[in-house]
């Protein structure tokens, strides 16, 4: 215990220290608090959708120099929601979403404390399934009628175009406040659900999705 309260105020001290310096360094690291909404589109009589979902990501900034517009940015997200595929019945696959991105940014206009960005990248998402859910009728009285059923789900990767802007405004101490908006486009995850692997149904709807992510965040520059 005292080992880890030692270790809490060191790292406390480290960024404090830090903070005090007024000199902005090369790099700076951000924790974002998102949802995400998913566009609906259909393909092989399948309509596939996306409920509204939270994502948490943080990023890291390198500047190729210390006042430098061009920099790096890597990003790693968690996020989760349930994908929906309407055939027959509602399919709803619960499911949890790694990102893994890295992306060009450039500010520019910056005026005052306001410092605004546009970004491009790449990256892949990792679809991981939760549990697996079909949607009947409701019965009388409109109680819903649901059950969970095993469609041998598994996790997929699929690559990623990311685009985005937003602005930062600088706060004391080196901290900022970052308001933006990042679009994500990618394959809709299919979980290996198909004819193919012997399964009765299929999330196969082979169209291309798009995930949009307004985001409020606070950044560390050092």
């Amino acid at each position: 215990m005292l080992k880890k309260a030692a270790l809490v105020v060191a790292t406390l001290f480290l960024f404090t220290s830090l903070a005090l310096s007024q000199n902005q360094g090369h790099f700076d690291a951000s924790f974002n608090s998102a949802l995400i909404f998913t566009q609906a589109g259909s393909a092989n009589s399948i309509q596939q959708s996306a409920t509204i979902g939270a994502n948490y990501f943080g990023t890291f900034r390198f500047r190729f120099k210390t006042k430098s517009k061009s920099s790096l940015i890597f990003n790693y997200g968690y996020a989760k929601n349930s994908q929906v595929y309407q055939s027959n019945f509602d399919y709803h696959q619960l499911d949890t979403i790694h990102e893994y991105t890295g992306a060009y940014v450039r500010n520019f206009h910056e005026t005052g404390k306001f410092q605004p960005f546009f970004l491009v990248g790449a990256g892949m998402l990792r679809f991981n399934p939760r549990s697996t859910w079909a949607y009947f009728p409701d019965l009388p009285n409109n109680i819903p009628n649901r059950l969970q059923i095993n469609v041998n789900a598994q996790s997929q990767n699929e690559a990623t175009l990311l685009y985005g802007g937003g602005v930062d405004y600088k706060l004391p101490y080196n901290f900022a406040f970052r308001l933006q908006y990042r679009g994500l486009y990618y394959n809709n995850p299919n979980f290996k659900v198909n004819n193919l692997n012997g399964s009765a149904i299929s999330f196969v709807a082979g169209n291309r999705a798009h995930m949009a992510e307004p985001s409020i965040g606070l950044v560390f520059r050092f």
